[in-house]
């Protein structure tokens, strides 16, 4: 196999795991260790990876303004899932707060089918849109200002209505989680205020997102993942992070 070759799977393997160690490199590719070290040490001057004791982790990005469009088409079947184990966390009646984040678009989706009655609160435009004609669902939306960017308003406008209401359970989307602080982050300032404010107001707090966003980060810390009930996200996550959840504990699904 060439050298080429290797850094390419090996990367490929380090994007569906979240982390790779040498010992199990060593073997798969039947080489010896120090090989496989030199293999991440290229990787890591190329800055594709951060080197760790005993193998390696993605390198933490910070993530530019990306508009709520491109979001909603990447990652299309992950999303499907997590919105699908959201919606098991929702009872009869209940009132949920479906923030401005793709997953949550799907998880409405999920209710509407359902046929479950229940209350929902959103700033996300094309959340309001969706469940416009349902039947089973009370729709109460939450103007202020558009930003057309994240597909829904934010703001102070937005949190003095936010603040009116009680939810039973919040769905929250995020940019980035960071698994040494904690921290929850987003890239916009007025997005993140308006997070918080969901946060505050609901009994109950879930995170949704896919295990990439373990390795990004936005320019704006919105909370803590302590501040959380639990975490929905994709099947096998790494054990470090289960071992951090569990340490904060946060629940996963």
């Amino acid at each position: 196999m060439f050298v080429k070759e290797r850094l390419e799977i090996i990367m490929s393997l380090l994007k569906e795991k979240g982390k790779i160690e040498v010992n199990d490199l060593s073997k798969q590719f039947s080489v010896s260790k120090d090989l496989i070290r030199k293999d991440l040490q290229k990787l890591e001057d190329q800055g594709l990876l951060e080197r760790t004791y005993g193998g390696a982790i993605p390198k933490r990005t910070i993530v530019k303004n990306l508009s709520i469009w491109s979001r909603m088409t990447s990652n299309t079947e992950e999303k499907k899932k997590i919105a699908k184990k959201a919606l098991s966390l929702i009872s009869p009646n209940d009132t949920v707060f479906l923030d401005i984040t793709s997953i949550n678009y799907y998880l409405a989706d999920e209710i509407d089918n359902s046929g479950i009655n229940v209350t929902v609160i959103t700033n996300m435009i094309d959340i309001m849109h969706l469940l416009y004609h349902s039947e089973n669902i009370k729709l109460i939306g939450i103007g202020g200002v558009l930003n057309k960017e994240l597909d829904g308003f934010v703001g102070s406008v937005s949190i003095d209505q936010i603040k009116k209401f009680k939810s039973d359970i919040a769905f929250l989307g995020t940019i980035g989680l960071d698994t040494v602080s904690g921290s929850l982050t987003t890239f916009d300032s007025e997005d993140g205020l308006t997070k918080e404010a969901i946060i505050n107001s609901a009994k109950k707090k879930y995170l949704i997102s896919e295990k990439q966003k373990f390795y990004q980060d936005g320019n704006f810390i919105y909370s803590n993942i302590d501040n959380f009930n639990g975490f929905i996200t994709d099947d096998d996550i790494p054990k470090d992070i289960k071992t951090f959840m569990k340490k904060k504990n946060v629940s996963i699904v």
